[in-house]
C-alpha cells in the first residue's frame, strides 16, 4: 500500500494564522480550558511555575525534620514510605505537628485571610504545606489502631485513587478539551455544556479506555530514550480522534492515529519546536505567558494540524479514515439543512407566550410572576411548566438552528438523555404554600443531618449543632425557601442566579449570626481562621457550598421533591405541615425562654480550652 502520509504537506505559516484566528474568537474559553488542564496536571507541566510549590513543600518538610530531630532524621522521613525505619511514624507525626503549628505563626486567625480551619484550608494547605496526606493517614490510624497497617492502606489508597483519577477523569479531559478547540475553529459559540460532551454521548468510559491505552503505551515508550518521542508523536492524534468520534473503539483510535502519523511525526515535532520562543517567554514570566497565550495558542494550532491531516487522509481513502465521520465538526451546515433539521424549534419559538391567566387570580398573579408562589395548584399548572420547559430547550437549540453552535442533531452520534425520568424536572414552576412548607422542613433536616455528620467526622462525636433541640436547622430551611422565592426572577439566567444565591445565603447567615449574638449573647458558629471570612460570621467556603447547594436545590432537587409532594393527598399534607409547624414553634419557645441548646460543639466549640482536639494539637 502506498504511504500517502509521506506526501502530506502543509504551510506552517497558514496553519498558525488559522490557529490564531480561532484562539482570538474564543480567547476566554480556550484559556479557561487549558487552565483546567494545568490545574488537573494533565498537560502544560512547563507552565506550572506560578502555581507550583513542590520545591518549597520539600524544603519545608526537610526543614521541619532538621529542626525537630536533626539532619540525620531526614533519611528517616523518606523511609516512612518504604517501612524500613521503625522511627518513621514518630517522625512523620512530629513533622505533621510542626507544619500544623507553623500555620498559626505570624497569623491572626480572626483575619479575613485566615487559613487554619475549614475545607478550603485543607485544599490550600495541601498545596502550601502538604499536610493533606498526613491528615488522612492519621484518620486511618485511628480507625485500624495500627500504624504499620495504616501505612500499607495509605499506599494502596493513594495508588488506586491516583490511577482511577488519572485514567477516568484527567485523561478524558484531554479529549474533552480537544473537542472544544475543534468546535471553536468554525463556530461562534461553544456552550459550557460541552465539558459534559462524553457524558451526554454516553461514551465517557470508552473514551477513558482509549486514552488509557495511549497513556500506557507512552509509559512503555519511556523505557527507552528514543522510544518515547516516537510513541508520543505516533499517538498524538488519539484525543482528537476520540473527540470527533466518541463511538470509535479504543484500539481502533490508537491504530488510526499511528497510521495517520506515519511519515508525519517529524513534521509535528518541527511544529512543536516552532513554539520554543513562546515557551521561553512563558518561563521568563513565571508561567503567565503560557497560561494566557502560549498554551491555548499551541492547542489551536494542533487542532488545525489534525484538521489538515484528517482532510488529506480522507481524500486519499486511507484505511480507517471512514471512522472520522463528523462532517459538521469541520464544515458548517448550509441554511437549508439547518432549517429542515430545526423546523420544530423555529415553529415553537414563533408561538406567543403561554398565558398564565388561568393559573392565577388577580390577587396572586403578582406573587406567581415574581416569586413563583401560589396558594394552591390549579389544573393548568402542569401545562404551564411543560410549556416553559419546552421554550427554554427551544431557545438553547435556536443557536444551533442559526449555525452559531455545533448542530448536535446532525451529529453521527446524537446526544442521548441519560435518565428519561428526569424529563419531568421543570425548574420554571410555581410552588404552593404546602409544598414550600414541607420543603422547608426537609431542607432544615438535611442541614441538621449534614452538620451532625460533618462534626462527627471532624470531632468523633455526635453533636446536635442546631440552635433548637429538634432535628432541624431552620437557617437551612429558610435559605432554601428564600432561594426559591426571592431569586425566582433569575432562574432563567443560571450564572446570575448562582451569584445571587451566594449573596442571599451569605446575608441570611451573617445577619442570623448577628441576631443570635444580640438576643442570646452566644455564638452558634464562628468562621474565624477560615479562608476569606468576615467577622467570623460568613466565609468563602460556606458561600461556595451554599451556591452549589442552592443551584442543585433549585434546578434539580426542588422540582423532584415538588413532584413527589404533589402526589400526597392535599388534606393529609396540610395537616402534616400544621403539625410540623406546631412542633417547631414549641421548640423555639422552649429554646429561647427555658433551655437554649448550648455546650461543647454548639456554643462552646470555639473555646479552645474545651476542644480536646485543638488542645492536643497545640500543647
Amino acid at each position: 500500500m502506498e504511504n500517502v502520509s509521506d506526501r502530506f504537506v502543509f504551510s506552517r505559516k497558514e496553519l498558525k494564522r488559522a490557529g490564531r484566528t480561532s484562539f482570538k474568537h474564543h480567547y476566554l474559553m480556550f484559556v479557561f480550558t487549558c487552565l483546567i488542564s494545568l490545574i488537573l496536571q494533565v498537560e502544560f507541566f512547563a507552565s506550572d511555575n506560578i502555581i507550583s510549590v513542590r520545591r518549597q513543600v520539600i524544603s519545608d518538610a526537610a526543614q521541619a525534620a532538621y529542626e525537630l530531630t536533626g539532619a540525620s532524621s531526614v533519611k528517616t522521613l523518606e523511609h516512612f514510605y518504604t517501612g524500613i525505619d521503625e522511627d518513621a511514624d514518630s517522625l512523620y507525626k512530629d513533622v505533621r505537628q510542626y507544619l500544623y503549628t507553623k500555620s498559626f505563626e505570624n497569623e491572626n486567625t480572626a483575619e479575613i485571610f485566615g487559613r487554619t480551619k475549614g475545607t478550603l484550608n485543607q485544599i490550600i494547605n495541601f498545596v502550601a504545606e502538604n499536610t493533606f496526606v498526613a491528615n488522612i493517614y492519621s484518620i486511618i490510624t485511628q480507625f485500624v489502631g495500627s500504624e504499620s497497617v495504616a501505612r500499607y492502606i495509605m499506599i494502596i489508597l493513594i495508588l488506586l485513587v491516583t490511577v482511577f483519577l488519572w485514567l477516568y477523569f484527567r485523561n478524558v479531559y484531554i479529549a474533552v478539551s480537544r473537542r472544544i478547540f475543534l468546535e471553536g475553529r468554525i463556530y461562534k459559540k461553544i456552550p459550557f455544556s460541552k465539558y459534559l460532551f462524553f457524558i451526554k454521548m454516553k461514551r465517557w468510559t470508552r473514551a477513558s479506555f482509549a486514552m488509557g491505552i495511549k497513556t500506557g503505551l507512552e509509559f512503555l515508550g519511556m523505557m527507552t530514550v528514543v522510544g518515547w518521542p516516537v510513541v508520543h508523536y505516533g499517538l498524538f492524534l488519539v484525543p482528537y480522534i476520540v473527540a470527533e468520534n466518541p463511538d470509535v473503539r479504543p484500539f481502533e483510535a490508537v491504530k488510526l492515529s499511528w497510521n495517520m502519523m506515519k511519515g508525519n511525526k517529524f513534521k509535528l515535532f518541527l511544529l512543536s519546536l516552532s513554539f520554543l520562543g513562546w515557551n521561553i517567554l512563558g518561563f521568563l514570566t513565571l508561567g503567565l505567558g503560557n497560561i494566557f497565550y502560549a498554551n491555548p495558542y499551541m492547542i489551536s494550532c494542533y487542532a488545525e494540524f489534525y484538521t489538515e491531516l484528517r482532510k488529506y487522509c480522507k481524500e486519499k481513502n486511507m484505511p480507517g479514515a471512514e471512522l472520522l465521520n463528523d462532517t459538521y465538526l469541520f464544515v458548517r451546515a448550509d441554511p437549508n439543512t439547518l432549517l429542515e433539521t430545526y423546523e420544530d424549534v423555529i415553529t415553537e419559538l414563533k408561538k406567543p407566550e403561554y398565558s398564565t391567566e388561568n393559573l392565577e387570580t388577580k390577587r396572586t398573579k403578582f406573587f406567581a410572576k415574581y416569586f413563583g408562589f401560589v396558594i394552591t395548584y390549579s389544573k393548568d399548572e402542569n401545562e404551564y411548566e411543560k410549556r416553559e420547559a419546552l421554550k427554554q430547550r427551544m431557545k438553547a437549540l435556536k443557536l444551533q438552528a442559526d449555525g452559531a453552535v455545533y448542530p448536535s442533531r446532525l451529529s453521527p452520534i446524537p446526544e442521548q438523555r441519560r435518565i428519561t425520568a428526569l424529563d419531568n424536572i421543570h425548574y420554571l414552576r410555581h410552588y404552593s404554600l404546602s409544598s414550600l412548607t414541607f420543603m422547608f422542613f426537609i431542607f432544615s433536616f438535611v442541614g441538621w443531618a449534614w452538620e451532625l455528620f460533618y462534626y462527627f467526622l471532624m470531632k468523633g462525636k455526635l453533636i446536635n449543632r442546631g440552635v433548637l433541640h429538634g432535628p432541624w436547622l431552620p437557617i437551612y430551611g429558610f435559605g432554601g425557601v428564600f432561594i426559591l422565592l426571592l431569586l425566582n426572577v433569575f432562574r432563567k439566567r443560571p450564572f446570575i442566579f448562582t451569584i445571587m444565591t451566594m449573596v442571599l445565603c451569605g446575608s441570611v447567615e451573617y445577619y442570623t449570626g448577628v441576631a443570635l449574638e444580640y438576643f442570646l449573647h452566644q455564638k452558634w458558629w464562628d468562621y474565624s481562621g477560615y479562608f476569606l471570612n468576615i467577622n467570623g460570621r460568613i466565609c468563602a467556603e460556606g458561600l461556595f457550598v451554599f451556591a452549589v447547594a442552592g443551584v442543585s436545590f433549585t434546578y434539580v432537587f426542588a422540582p423532584i421533591l415538588d413532584n413527589l409532594i404533589r402526589k400526597i393527598n392535599k388534606h393529609i399534607l396540610r395537616w402534616f405541615c400544621i403539625a410540623l409547624c406546631a412542633l417547631i414553634i414549641f421548640d423555639t419557645i422552649y429554646t429561647w425562654t427555658i433551655k437554649p441548646n448550648s455546650g461543647y460543639g454548639i456554643t462552646g466549640s470555639f473555646d479552645h480550652d474545651e476542644d480536646p482536639v485543638y488542645t492536643e494539637q497545640t500543647e
